[in-house]
């Protein structure tokens, strides 16, 4: 048995009578237990303890088994020491349960254990704003109250509406704590009291009785809107008509804006309300409400509807500028945007200055468009109208863009925005020159946003003009922005820039006569180093390189580029670097070693700072097998050339002559006289007669008798110019040969030696005759020069001797000027074997 003393005086919250009776209840159980076998098909374990608890109370769990064996005790799977226990019982004290929790008790050996799941919660609170309702005339009462905190455990509330006998109506939760319960009540009946009651395990409470008056707790129905009509500047509403309704009120607001109130007495003809000053070409929401009069009942809920004005002309003339454009031809680039009064609208003065708000523009999207109180409608397009010279050309620019070209800046251009409803007023601009001065903009960071910029004022600033401020991110003016500045103002803040963007532009003088403008470049709200290198391009040319590089994108280049650096790494690793100024893209290196290898890199710098370098180029320089080609080319297809003209030229008779000339003045002064030649020698020793022997190719003629010609030879003097001479050989023997007498016309020469004429005669006959009619039958021919006159030795001597004669050679392809008479020269001598085989030998 287990006695009382190890119990606390309090378990949770309960006193510790309630403490000593479950005591003995569970001491009870033990005493009046059945036998162990009788147990075989009970549960083996038993737990005792409460399921809902105090939120943070201490309280304990007890065990109990019904046969003895190794107990123990868990809280959501993890074993616990417990407080007491034996073989049939655990006891384990909790402390501070704060959510619901699994114990579980099992006794090793046997698979089947016991648990109980316990939740803390609180007690139920008193309910607070209980309100009732009736919904309609006859509809039924509703009645709403706040339960209050939380519970976390079943909690039970009901609606008691008083009476004999009174009637429990059950709750609905709603939201936020929220509860409501509708009842029925007799259309008799004008009051009543309810009262709000909640329990639960650990409590239970009751609201006060509140009474409610029906005639003051009606609620008509929302109102019931037929239809909604509008102009341009008013709407009529429509309702079914309610013929208890005494109160209307209209609410209405154009977009997002606040709320409008208008309150209307309901009377059996009215059907409508008329809601007035209103703007064109805008979206109104309205919501409705009545109520059955001013002293009953409550107002019903809001009924809604939206509805949009129809248009009107544009109201605001649009905001104009122009750019000048660099083409073959003049031409000047038009862009447009909201009216000066719609840019106002977001510009703060403060001390002098100017604050702007904008936002980046594209090429069709300049600044904001017309407001919608200025547009008054859609706007469907611009007119663009210019004035050239007397003559009005007119274009019409569909929405949404905003721009457009014309050839020349010396014009005056109006231009309108066009609706549905018509046109608005015309914006004039007049064209002309702009003119550069030399004024210095001041710009200073205000934040990574915003930029101040500030100008000096001009001397004619007294005239009346004003100021125009351009800017634009750099190298992409088609996202131009501008803003006019009053005259008085020199300084302005423009904010919606972004962070390490680079932004050029200008503050343009505005006068009557003339347009100037200050330029200034490099903007920039913020800047750090550049995160990436350009991306560089090579061209090898001979020994130079041309590098070329891409910008680096806008966002990656971390401000304004102040300088690109090039590097050059041989490939022992020396590097040389070259810079340039930004907006310079390309540099050429000259001078590199043919066949070195190279690396190249380009990396871009910003004031605070040099990037990492681009991607590298590899580039190696090759020796140009072009050009000697080329040039062995050039030089022979010249001289080719220049042989054919010669060759052409050599044609004429006159070229061919002065050519002679001209080589017979390079010849030497002394010509060896070919009288003095081992042949003409033996001529003159055998007494005017020569023979040769003609090896003749007949197999009928011995090689031991060989046939001969004769060759007389006999002086002559020298010729006179325009002189003649026969021309038959000599050293012939009268009667053997027939001599052919020629005459030829000698021309005049720079020297006429005195020369011995001589001709062979070479001896004709057939090859089927005997060698004895040969000797008889003879035919005068001339001997070619072809052929064997002498053996192999004297042809040695004759071309020994023949060298020294060489300078002046005649054209093989040309006929020869002239014949020299007197003694044998090799020049005039005529061989003809074309009867003779020696040209075979």
């Amino acid at each position: 048995m287990v006695g009382l003393d190890g119990l606390p005086e309090r378990v949770g919250s309960m006193p510790l009578t309630c403490s000593i009776w479950s005591n003995f209840i569970f001491l009870l159980a033990l005493g009046t237990g059945a036998p162990a076998d009788g147990w075989a098909d009970e549960k083996r374990c038993s737990v005792h303890a409460s399921n809902e608890v105090h939120m943070g109370s201490s309280f304990p769990i007890y065990c109990v088994f019904k046969n003895e064996c190794k107990a123990r005790i868990y809280q959501d799977k993890k074993e616990l020491q417990c407080s007491s226990c034996n073989s049939t019982y655990v006891r384990k004290d909790i402390v501070n349960l704060t959510q619901t929790t699994t114990f579980t008790c099992k006794c090793i050996g046997f698979s089947e254990p016991c648990g109980i799941d316990i939740t803390p919660g609180y007690p139920p609170e008193t309910p607070q704003n209980l309100t009732c309702v009736q919904e309609g005339e006859l509809g039924n009462v509703k009645c709403t109250w706040k339960a209050g905190r939380e519970t976390y455990i079943q909690t039970t509330s009901w609606l008691r509406v008083c009476g004999d006998p009174p009637v429990n109506y059950a709750s609905v939760a709603l939201h936020d704590g929220t509860l409501s319960a509708t009842f029925p009540i007799p259309a008799t009946q004008t009051t009543f009291s309810v009262l709000v009651s909640a329990t639960n395990s650990l409590g239970s409470v009751t609201s006060d009785v509140r009474s409610f008056i029906l005639n003051d707790i009606v609620k008509p129905l929302s109102p019931d809107i037929s239809k909604v009509e509008c102009s341009s500047r008013q709407c009529q509403i429509y309702l079914n008509q309610a013929p208890s309704i005494q109160l209307v009120e209209i609410q209405y607001r154009m977009d997002e804006g606040t709320w409008n109130t208008t309150s209307f007495e309901q009377t059996n003809s009215s059907t409508s309300w008329t809601i007035t000053s209103l703007n064109p070409y805008s979206l109104y929401t309205f919501q409705v409400r009545w109520k059955l009069g001013p002293n009953r009942g409550l107002w019903s809920e809001w009924s809604k509807v939206e509805k949009q004005t129809d248009e009107e002309a544009p109201a605001a003339m649009v905001d104009a500028w122009y750019v000048e454009e660099t083409t073959q031809t003049l031409s000047v680039r038009l862009l447009w945007k909201a009216s000066i009064t719609t840019q106002m609208s977001s510009i703060y003065k403060k001390d002098a200055a100017i604050m702007i708000s904008h936002a980046s523009g594209t090429e069709s999207d300049y600044g904001p468009e017309l407001s919608k109180s200025e547009a008054r409608g859609k706007i469907l397009g611009y007119n663009v109208s210019v004035m050239e010279k007397g003559k009005n050309i007119s274009a019409f620019i569909k929405a949404p863009h905003r721009h457009y070209s014309v050839s020349s800046s010396l014009l005056n251009v109006y231009i309108f925005a066009i609706n549905s409803k018509g046109q608005s007023p015309a914006r004039l601009l007049q064209l002309q020159p702009i003119g550069n001065i030399k004024f210095r903009v001041s710009h200073k960071p205000v934040n990574n946003h915003s930029v101040a910029l500030s100008w000096s004022n001009h001397h004619r600033a007294h005239e009346d003009a004003e100021y125009l401020v351009e800017w634009y991110p750099a190298g992409r003016k088609q996202q131009l922005q501008w803003i006019r500045v009053a005259r008085h103002l020199t300084t302005i803040t423009l904010t919606g820039l972004q962070p390490t963007e680079c932004y050029d532009g200008a503050v343009i003088y505005l006068f009557p006569s003339e347009t100037k403008k200050a330029v200034f470049r490099d903007v920039s709200t913020w800047q750090s180093v550049p995160q990436q290198g350009p991306v560089c391009n090579v061209k090898m040319r001979d020994d130079n390189v041309e590098v070329t590089w891409l910008e680096i994108p806008p966002d990656k280049a971390g401000g304004c580029v102040v300088q690109y650096n090039i590097s050059l790494q041989e490939l022992g690793g020396k590097i040389k670097n070259y810079s340039v100024r930004h907006p310079q893209r390309e540099y050429t290196i000259t001078g590199l070693a043919l066949g070195q290898q190279y690396k190249l890199w380009v990396s871009a710098k910003t004031e605070v700072g040099e990037g990492p370098k681009g991607c590298e180029c590899t580039i190696r320089l090759q020796p140009s097998a072009e050009k000697p080609l080329a040039l062995v080319v050039s030089i022979g297809g010249f001289v080719f050339l220049t042989c054919l003209f010669l060759l052409c030229i050599c044609q004429f008779s006159s070229v061919h002559r002065r050519l002679s000339r001209c080589c017979h003045c390079l010849m030497p002064s002394n010509v060896p006289d070919p009288a003095n030649s081992k042949w003409a020698k033996e001529c003159a020793s055998e007494k005017g007669e020569m023979k040769v022997q003609l090896y003749l190719s007949d197999s009928s003629i011995s090689e031991e008798e060989p046939d001969t010609v004769e060759v007389q030879e006999f002086p002559q003097e020298k010729l006179l110019q325009g002189e003649t001479m026969p021309v038959d050989g000599a050293c012939h023997s009268g009667s053997s040969l027939n001599v052919l007498h020629q005459e030829q016309h000698i021309p005049s020469l720079p020297y006429q030696p005195i020369t011995t004429s001589s001709y062979f005669k070479s001896l004709s006959n057939s090859s089927d005759t005997t060698q004895a009619s040969r000797h008889t039958d003879i035919t005068v021919d001339y001997i070619s020069t072809h052929g064997v006159l002498s053996g192999e030795e004297e042809d040695e001597e004759e071309d020994i001797d023949m060298m020294g004669f060489f300078p002046c050679p005649t054209s093989p392809f040309l006929d020869p000027l002239m014949s020299v008479g007197g003694k044998l020269t090799l020049d005039i001598v005529k061989i003809d074997c074309s009867d003779l085989n020696l040209c075979m030998q």
